[in-house]
């Protein structure tokens, strides 16, 4: 529950529908074939010190989904969006014409399915908690065994194709080996990665000083997580360290972050505490978002760390009906921060749900931003 609180939108959507669909049609060597996805408009509204900002975004997803006779499973989405979104974002540069292949994988059985083999163009699962992992998808090899009663290991190699060239320049990449096992309600896990980011691509200078996004880097990541539930508490833990080696220049930089959170519910409420922390220029997960302003972009600098402290709140007035507040106090590279956002939703039945939200976020020596949020969301 207090996972699900820490995940609320960045910006302030005046109208939001999402709709769903499914089928199944049959072919001769599939048991059975899905065809789904979801429609999703936006208007958002910002509003800061300096400027407001209103716009509209537009994205569908298709999704097309297999079943083989011999267990073999194979996954497809396909997206649409408007040429807004393709620029916000792939970059100022992008040349999408609106239309991307997000997944096109296949999950094959092993060890009559204790395990399986992940082959293609896959989303990137989060592992442990939120608050460090990138979302997305990439190109991947992954094969999952079991090794003892509740502990798998799973090796995986993935690469980003950013550059569309055969030879991997210029791409991002790594590979990695986890093992997961579960304890009585806790999942318990570690990584071990080493990887590459803008390959072969050398070091890139500008008026004399280290472009430190565009350099060649080779990184080793260490995490280790924790995650489950302990006398009625809602426990997670999360610790990551990674050695950026910047090629060329003789330099490495020993990025640093933790995560934990507690929670518990009493009766109609739930409440909890977080914390997080980010050194040398560690970023928060793309889908860390513990605010509705202050989300993914928690990032530290090279310099700078950052930390936050998030206190989520959640009151069940009946069955259809809950209340939210989240207050977060936080150091952002050196500036102080709060955030206070409140929130209702409302489920007129099992697929539709209205809901609204008012955050306001101020910083010292930078923009304040206040958000409004009504939305209505549609599951079939």
């Amino acid at each position: 529950m207090i996972k699900n609180r820490l995940k609320l939108s960045l910006a302030a959507s005046l109208l939001v529908a999402t709709c769903s669909y499914a089928g199944t049609v049959t072919a001769p060597n599939s048991s059975n074939i899905e065809l789904s996805g979801d429609v999703e408009l936006k208007a958002v509204s910002e509003k800061t010190d300096t400027e407001k900002i209103n716009k509209r975004t537009a994205e569908v997803n298709l999704n097309l989904d297999a079943t083989l006779n011999n267990g073999i499973k194979v996954f497809t989405t396909f997206k649409a969006f408007d040429g807004v979104q393709g620029q916000t974002t792939a970059g100022a540069d992008n040349t999408d014409d609106g239309f991307k292949t997000k997944a096109a994988y296949a999950v094959i059985p092993l060890m009559d399915g204790k395990g399986k083999v992940v082959a293609g163009l896959a989303p990137n699962n989060t592992y442990g908690t939120d608050a460090f992992d990138n979302g997305g998808e990439d190109w991947k090899l992954a094969v999952n065994v079991p090794v003892a009663k509740g502990v798998k290991v799973t090796v995986v190699s993935k690469v980003k194709n950013e550059e569309e060239a055969d030879s991997n320049k210029g791409d991002s990449g790594m590979t990695a080996i986890r093992v997961d096992a579960k304890i009585g309600e806790l999942m318990i896990g570690a990584k071990y990665g080493s990887g590459y980011k803008n390959k072969d691509d050398g070091k890139v200078v500008t008026n004399k000083a280290i472009d430190s996004d565009n350099t060649e880097k080779e990184i080793d990541l260490l995490t280790a997580y924790i995650n489950g539930s302990v006398a009625g508490l809602d426990l997670g833990v999360e610790y990551i360290q990674k050695d950026v080696e910047l090629i060329g220049v003789n330099k490495t930089i020993d990025q640093k972050g933790f995560f934990a959170t507690i929670g518990k519910s009493f009766g109609d409420v739930t409440a909890g505490i977080a914390y997080i922390t980010l050194e040398k220029g560690l970023k928060g997960g793309d889908d860390f978002a513990p605010g509705m302003i202050l989300d993914g972009n928690i990032d530290s600098s090279a310099t700078k760390d950052t930390s936050a402290i998030v206190v989520p709140l959640e009151y069940s007035i009946d069955d259809s009906l809950t209340a939210s507040a989240t207050y977060i106090s936080a150091d952002v590279q050196g500036s102080d921060a709060t955030e206070i956002d409140f929130g209702i939703a409302y489920a007129m039945d099992d697929n539709i749900e209205l809901s609204a939200g008012y955050g306001k976020y101020t910083i010292d020596d930078g923009d304040d931003q206040t958000n409004i949020e009504v939305a209505i969301a549609i599951t079939f």
